[in-house]
Formats: structure tokens, C-alpha cells, sequence
């Protein structure tokens, strides 16, 4: 059995997952057929839409104390 190979983006997405999971707060990727990936960071009962890896790392780096 072959598996397909990983996307950039998804190691990318992986590696933000385990910086945020550091920091107490889960990563998702949310896909559908018809509509553009939508990225969702949760953390107790507070969640936040980022639109793209991008968005989402420069908020990380935010969130995290790592940029002003």
C-alpha cells in the first residue's frame, strides 16, 4: 500500500500544530469540495479563524511573544 506523498503545506501546517500544542492550543484544518481551507485555533472556549498558513504563523508568533 503507497501512501501519497505530503505537501508541503502539510508539514508546514504539522509543525505549526506542535508549536501551538506547546502553548496549549489546537490547530485545525478545515476543508471542504467546493470552499478554500479555513484554519481554526482553539484554545478553552475562545476560537479564531485564520485564513492560510501565513496568517496563521504570523498570529502563533503573536500569541506566543514572539513579534509585537
Amino acid at each position: 500500500m503507497t501512501r501519497p506523498p505530503e505537501s508541503p503545506d502539510s508539514k508546514r501546517f504539522a509543525t505549526l500544530q506542535a508549536r501551538a500544542a506547546l502553548a496549549g492550543i489546537s490547530l485545525h484544518r478545515i476543508e471542504g469540495d467546493l470552499t478554500p481551507v479555513v484554519y481554526i485555533a482553539t484554545r478553552w472556549a475562545l476560537t479564531r479563524e485564520l485564513r492560510g498558513l501565513d496568517a496563521m504563523e504570523q498570529w502563533l508568533d503573536r500569541v506566543m511573544g514572539l513579534t509585537e
